[in-house]
């Protein structure tokens, strides 16, 4: 009796737990979800219930010049502001993990800040840094934002990579005639690449749809995210929708290819390494 009622607990746990996990994706994939079912409809102020199906909205979202200028504009600002923030960080964590730092804990605290602070308290702190430099004002000045924020958690993932880190291979190369930059680029990179990509493409989707800081900083510069945002003053445009829906399947398809990818990449690496 004990063991059928413990078991009765056991299986009503469960089936709480799978609940629970159901309705939190739900409430975070259902925005996605209505934001493609609303790509397809033909009204042209989408609504529920879904009228006629069509996919003219998508052909008609290519074709607006505003709408796709300011997101290649943000593709190219987050991609630049990614690789600059890979840059900074790799350096960076290095140091954090490999050499004596003195106050440390410290260090950690002022390189999370810019996560920390609020997007607003930090967009308005480079406002008020850029009238030193009206000239940067614009697409120099979101890269320059979306670098401050994204090169810190970039620091923070790589250095967590780097703690497990052997650096017995370093020695091993240097011991066998390699100098420093030839046993980073030879041994440090290729052990450390998953991590630099994963590090990229996390800096590039945060760079991408960051609003906040872009939109004290852009001057007169478009981006996606500033042009959804201003074209909320009005009627939301089912163009918005069709140009959100394939960034949405873009980004799921790239962030799956990387992350197998990435998986791929560790259990080779594992492999090689010897236990």
């Amino acid at each position: 009796m004990t063991a059928c009622s413990s078991a009765g607990k056991l299986f009503s746990s469960r089936n709480l737990l799978g609940l629970y996990a159901v309705v939190i994706y739900a409430f975070l994939y259902l925005p996605i979800v209505v934001i493609v079912l609303f790509a397809f409809d033909a009204k042209p102020i989408p609504g529920l219930p879904l009228g006629v199906l069509t996919t003219d909205w998508f052909s008609a979202a290519l074709s607006d010049d505003r709408m796709v200028g300011s997101l290649m504009t943000s593709m190219k600002l987050a991609a630049i502001s990614a690789i600059l923030s890979t840059l900074l960080a790799m350096p960076s964590a290095m140091v954090l993990a490999w050499m004596p730092v003195r106050f440390k804990s410290l260090v950690m605290c002022l390189v999370l800040g810019p996560v920390v602070l609020p997007q607003l308290v930090l967009g308005l702190g480079l406002v008020i840094l850029m009238r030193a430099a009206p000239d940067l004002i614009g697409q120099p000045a979101i890269v320059l934002a979306h670098t401050t924020i994204t090169s810190s958690y970039a620091t923070l993932i790589l250095y967590s990579r780097l703690l497990s880190f052997r650096r017995s291979y370093i020695e091993a190369a240097m011991n066998l005639g390699a100098n420093e930059w030839v046993a980073f680029r030879e041994v440090v990179l290729p052990l450390m690449r998953p991590a630099l990509i994963s590090v990229v493409m996390l800096a590039f989707t945060d760079a991408f749809g960051e609003f906040v800081i872009a939109w004290f900083v852009a001057g007169f510069t478009q981006t996606f995210p500033i042009t959804i945002w201003t074209s909320l003053r009005q009627v939301i445009s089912p163009k918005i929708y069709a140009l959100s829906s394939m960034i949405v399947v873009a980004t799921l398809v790239l962030s799956v290819v990387s992350q197998l990818w990435a998986i791929r990449q560790t259990r080779r690496i594992n492999k090689v390494q010897p236990a």
